[in-house]
């Protein structure tokens, strides 16, 4: 057993023996009479300290099986509920419950609740079985997980407290693939998870090279991840939904805050403006620290696996480089709301984020060999080369949303909103050649240039009706404009594609929640159809999930629904220098629309204090698309969309499982996937070959210790190696011109696997009455991840070598970030 097995092991070992929490007490209840019988309660539920709503809060009869949720603002009607003494349960993940007596003298409409958030009491009270849990599963839901930002302070970090970065923490998304904080759910890619924030879609969620996610947790209220059999309220997405609800402002006063770390600074403010308007304004961006540089040498350097020809360096000459590092990062969040009644809410939120990473060297190139006399004779000096690295990329968003209760059964919201998604990329070289003879310059341009915008225009109104305590109907609309431009050249002069793509989608969805059998079996049938006008069709989704409680303690769940992508980002292969993405719209020729058929079923058996959770899950897709060159016969020309479009199938199998202890000083979970991602596309295969995001095997162990005002965090992360393709040789033709082109040989598609992945990251947090200190260290034990594999041939005129890189992930990484909050 190696290392941090060992650690993992003995920490498990030691923590699990901490006592279970128990139940909630009975409140102790005079002898009252009451006064009303089945009859309806409704009200919202509030943050007691900052006023804001509380979206997705449960609400249960006490000694029943009857439970709700609020909706997205707070709001919640529990219909039939039996006299006006019965008991309230509220619970929301990162307060403690709230157990509310009603009483026969007391309105039973529109209650204004407040709950407490679970932080540490700095008194000397001891706060026995406190509840602060990081991330939550209802039982009562198919592949939900819910996760609270505020409680992010206990997990370590890279460098900023990142919620898609804990989101991989969880059983079904991967978090082998330190590059991208897109999520990859039950072997899909990160395009293919619906990203909303506040209503609007976000296209690409990285910063840094993909090492951070584009939402800064001090803006965000909630985080809900559905892994699979999603509702008929979303569309437009194979694998999953992320539903980011931004915070409203506090309402009860001023409030300002930050965070200061290796890599950035962290700023917020927010307060009420009157009595019926508050706002929150968050910023962050990225400075030069010694983290920011760690990250960026990442890229700069390589463990070099075959070695260049020795006559390749002789004559002692040497390489001059220079290299200016000019990167950074920022994203700004707005949000002002405006309650002009109760019943009514305008909110209007805005983002803008933004990377600007330049990579670009000049290298003064020597003169040796044969080429070197060969110079020397024609009398050519002072050769040098630029290499430019230059990507630009960001969105921006925003929305207006109108909601309004308009009775306790009906709830209606209206939202307009706008989201744009800019890349570009210049990966080029120029070399200038200075003649001594003539003092004159020749300049050379050659690389490849990439550039993708799209835009999206939303117009969506949402229906909720509480038609009876055992029917809870939702209807709504959508019509979405997507522009989307791609081109892709190289040597700044051929282009090898150029896509300008418009297309109109519209939508609407029914679903019905159903309770039957004394809420026992609860189900969930939706249909969600969309006309496309690309393709000029109609497209049908239905759905269904259901869960079933066999005991207080035992549920099983299960769900099959249909699923269609119109908007999908197409991996270009590029075995040398790793595969990139660029986004299209499916059309009827040689991108088709994206399919996706889910089966899920699992059981959870919960207690007060554990949650003991499967499910297994499988995906038939079709449309599943790539583009390469590798096929293409002459790169110098037009190429035709049948020369470097290729589809297929693709099949997920998997299996997530889970043991979470949740209460306690001592919390944290265990995770484990099993799963198997494959893909069949002809031209590469006759026969179906595992996935570029195929990772059979994958454990997590996530542990968190709370001691007086310290909260130590520990989580190590093992996985299965990831498939790649790699080069197996490589060749050289003459051409008629007399030229010389040299060839590669790729091996089967991805047919060879990387080293498992592991690594291991530990914190300290200490938490004051301002805020907070933490040290993170991440990658504990130095563990060397391969990234992917460089793949360069090198020349000295008379022959080639094939020289192999291993570019790594990175290594041991310590972090230090202060946290202040006014209140």
């Amino acid at each position: 057993m190696n290392l941090p097995f060992t650690v993992f092991f003995y920490l498990l070992l030691a923590f699990s023996t901490s006592g279970l929490a128990q139940e909630l007490p009975p409140m102790r209840t005079q002898n009252i009479r009451p006064g009303r019988f089945d009859f309806t309660v409704s009200g919202r539920i509030f943050d007691t300290k900052t006023g804001e709503s509380l979206p997705y809060a449960y609400v249960r009869l006490a000694t029943t099986r009857k439970l709700i949720h609020t909706n997205v603002d707070g709001y919640f009607t529990l219909l039939r509920v039996p006299t006006d003494t019965s008991t309230l349960v509220i619970s929301y993940l990162g307060y403690h419950d709230l157990r509310l007596q009603l009483h026969p003298d007391e309105s039973v409409r529109n209650l204004r609740i407040e709950l407490e958030p679970s932080v540490v009491d700095l008194t000397a009270v001891t706060v026995a079985a406190q509840k602060a849990e990081v991330m939550k599963i209802p039982t009562d839901e198919v592949g939900l997980i819910q996760l609270t930002p505020r409680n992010l302070t206990r997990l370590p970090n890279i460098g900023e407290r990142d919620v898609f970065r804990a989101l991989q923490l969880m059983p079904g998304v991967s978090a082998a693939n330190e590059s991208s904080s897109g999520l990859y759910v039950r072997g899909g890619t990160p395009d293919q998870t619906l990203v909303l924030y506040d209503g609007f879609t976000v296209y690409n969620v990285d910063h840094l090279y993909g090492f951070f996610s584009a939402f800064n947790y001090n803006a965000l209220k909630s985080v809900q991840l559905y892994k699979g059999g999603f509702d008929a309220k979303y569309g437009g997405r194979l694998s999953g939904v992320v539903e980011l609800t931004g915070k409203e402002g506090n309402r009860n006063r001023f409030n300002v805050g930050g965070d200061a770390s290796f890599l950035s600074v962290n700023a917020f403010t927010e307060g009420p403006i009157g009595n019926k308007v508050t706002f929150m304004v968050a910023g962050r961006r990225s400075f030069k620290g010694p983290l920011y540089q760690k990250l960026f040498d990442q890229f700069q350097t390589a463990t070099t696996t075959q070695q260049v020809p020795a006559r390749v360096r002789r004559n002692g000459n040497q390489l001059q480089t220079s290299q200016q590092v000019a990167s950074y990062f920022y994203d700004l969040n707005g949000r002002v709301t405006f309650r002009p009644t109760e019943r009514d809410q305008v909110t209007l939120s805005v983002y803008n984020g933004q990377d600007h990473l330049d990579n670009s060297q000049s290298i003064t190139l020597p003169a040796f060999g044969r080429q070197g006399q060969a110079a020397a004779a024609t009398g050519t000096t002072n050769n040098s080369l630029s290499n430019t690295d230059l990507s630009n990329w960001g969105n921006t968003g925003s929305s207006l949303k109108w909601s309004r209760r308009w009775s306790d059964r009906l709830y209606i919201n209206t939202l307009a909103s706008y989201s744009n998604y800019f890349s570009e990329r210049d990966l080029s070289n120029t070399t200038s050649i200075r003649r001594a003879a003539t003092s004159a310059n020749q300049t050379v341009k050659f690389g490849t240039f990439e550039q993708n915008n799209l835009t999206d225009l939303t117009a969506k109104s949402d229906l909720e009706f509480k038609a009876s305590e055992h029917h809870f109907f939702g209807v709504g609309v959508q019509v979405t404009q997507n522009t989307i431009d791609y081109t892709y050249s190289s040597n700044d002069t051929v282009t090898l594609l150029q896509k300008h793509d418009r297309g109109t989608f519209a939508a609407a969805y029914v679903q019905d929640q159903i309770r039957l059998l004394d809420n026992r079996l609860t189900l969930k049938p939706g249909l969600r159809a969309t006309y496309y006008n690309v393709t000029g069709k109609l497209y049908s989704e239905p759905r269904l999930s259901a869960t079933y409680q066999v005991t207080d303690r035992f549920r099983l769940k299960g769900a099959i629904g249909q699923y269609y992508q119109f908007a999908k980002q197409v991996t270009r292969e590029d075995i040398s220098q790793g595969n990139r993405n660029f986004w299209l719209l499916a059309n009827n020729d040689y991108l088709p629309v994206g399919s996706a058929v889910h089966f899920l079923g699992g059981a959870s058996y919960e207690t007060a204090g554990y949650l003991f959770d499967v499910e297994a899950y499988a995906k038939n897709l079709t449309g599943v698309t790539e583009y390469t060159l590798r096929f293409a016969s002459q790169i110098g020309r037009g190429l035709l969309p049948t020369e470097t479009f290729y589809t297929g199938t693709g099949t997920v199998r998997g299996i997530d499982f889970l043991v979470q202890k949740k209460l306690g000083d001592y919390t944290g979970w265990v995770g484990y996937t099993y799963a198997v991602t494959l893909n069949n596309i002809a031209a590469y295969s006759d026969k179906p070959y595992y996935a570029n995001q195929d990772v059979r095997h994958e454990f997590k162990s996530i542990n968190n210790y709370h001691w007086k005002r310290f909260d130590f965090a520990l989580t190590f992360i093992y996985a299965s190696g990831r498939p790649y393709t790699s080069i197996v040789g490589e060749y050289s033709v003459t051409l008629l011109d007399g030229s010389s082109r040299t060839f590669t040989n790729p091996s089967a598609k991805n047919a060879n696997r990387f080293p498992a992945y592991n690594r291991l990251d530990a914190s300290v947090t200490y938490t004051h009455k301002y805020g907070s200190i933490g040290l993170s260290c991440f990658n504990l034990y130095n563990r060397e991840n391969v990234w992917y594999k460089k793949f360069t041939s090198v020349s000295d005129g008379q022959t080639s070598q094939l020289v192999v890189s291993d570019i790594t992930y990175l290594g041991i990484t310590p972090n230090l970030t202060l946290s202040f909050r006014l209140r």
